[in-house]
């Protein structure tokens, strides 16, 4: 097995980072050195522009923010819109409590920050948005509940999970027959690394899944503009999100990131849970809380996340009078928005065009002109 260190040559599926970004680091209250990366609207604005602010998926236990959803830049980077992508700490190690804590500090960072990386005149902190894919979506919605005033001025929720309670994390699904594992590490490794809390030990940016091949850490360092090498935890940390997801249950896959070993009673482990589900918390406090205009972008083929967690997300959201946009695409995947690069990709105008013209109108963006690359 190689050493912690020594870097081993592997083909991962990945985007390549646009250029023209600048990275930044902060340490967060954790006393953990969270990451964000920045594009300035291209082209350059001539009045304070509105932020995107994208939160990455990948489980909860994996995802990496040095690139963002190919349908970002031309919809939202290359119209007026400054962009900007943070990390967060990962499961096991991190609860998903202390991922929602990151991000909301991310934010916090960036709107107190943006001024002076962007130039004074150039950014109007007070007009982001939240956007998200998948467990970032998730991350995104829930955030908006405890971000402090002035809120989003829109969430974008790609294939997000709002729901816990409709993913069977409370039991295992019967007739459950673990599958066969083969992998890089044994089942014994990788069972000992789901349980491991230690906070020493926890990665902010880690591959979703990793591929035996040919693809060496420098080029891939080189697509995603940063120093990047896939040691043996890196592996791990990917590793990981596989086995689980493929061969156990959801509940067993999700108690890496509730922690459930942490709550005395099913009582208390279930109040956390509801508190981590946002279409609970709005189903329960939505009328006193309040919550932003919201788009919903989801494959109608969603096997990891049922595109029925963002139709009721979008019912409860429209019986509390929010404005919300749905984007449902028949018969797609989880992830399938990577395919949207630009304006002349089949589909656009019926799936993203939408979100861009709902962002706009409730932000108050009005400069449209597109860059065109």
């Amino acid at each position: 097995m190689a050493d912690e260190g020594q870097v081993v040559q592997r083909k991962l599926s990945y985007g390549e980072a646009p250029r023209g970004f600048s990275d930044h680091a902060f340490k967060s209250n954790s006393g953990t050195e969270l990451r964000v990366r920045v594009w300035p609207a291209d082209p350059p604005p001539t009045k304070p522009a509105p932020v995107v602010v994208w939160t990455h998926g990948g489980g909860w236990i994996a995802g990496y923010h040095y690139v963002p959803p190919p349908w970002l830049l031309p919809g939202f980077h290359n119209r007026g819109y400054h962009l900007v992508s943070h990390n967060y700490r990962l499961c096991p190690q991190a609860r998903i409590d202390d991922q929602v804590a990151d991000c909301v500090e991310a934010v916090g960072w960036c709107r107190k920050n943006l001024p002076s990386i962007l130039g004074q005149g150039t950014v109007d902190v007070d007009r982001y948005v939240l956007c998200g894919e998948s467990a970032g979506a998730h991350l995104a919605t829930l955030m908006t509940l405890h971000l402090p005033s002035p809120p989003p001025c829109a969430v974008i929720n790609a294939y997000g999970v709002v729901d816990f309670f409709g993913l069977q994390v409370l039991e295992p699904a019967a007739g459950t027959v673990p599958q066969p594992w083969k992998g890089e590490f044994s089942d014994d490794e990788l069972d000992a690394f789901f349980n491991d809390r230690d906070p020493n030990n926890v990665l902010t940016d880690a591959p979703a899944w990793i591929e035996p091949g040919g693809v060496s850490d420098t080029d891939l360092s080189i697509r995603w503009g940063t120093d990047f090498r896939c040691t043996r935890r890196v592996r791990l940390q990917a590793e990981l999100l596989m086995y689980h997801t493929k061969r156990l249950a959801a509940s067993t896959f999700l108690s890496a990131t509730f922690h459930r070993e942490k709550f005395v009673t099913d009582d208390e482990f279930i109040a956390f849970v509801r508190s981590m589900s946002p279409l609970k918390v709005l189903q329960d406090e939505g009328k006193e809380r309040g919550y932003p205009p919201t788009a919903f972008l989801h494959g109608g083929g969603d096997k990891n996340v049922p595109i029925q967690q963002s139709y009721d997300m979008a019912e409860t959201l429209r019986k509390l009078g929010v404005p919300v946009v749905e984007c449902y695409e028949d018969g797609e995947p989880h992830n399938f928005d990577t395919k949207y690069t630009g304006p002349d990709v089949p589909g656009w105008s019926t799936y993203i065009q939408p979100i861009i013209d709902f962002v706009d109108k409730h932000v108050g963006h009005t400069d449209s002109t597109v860059r065109v690359l």
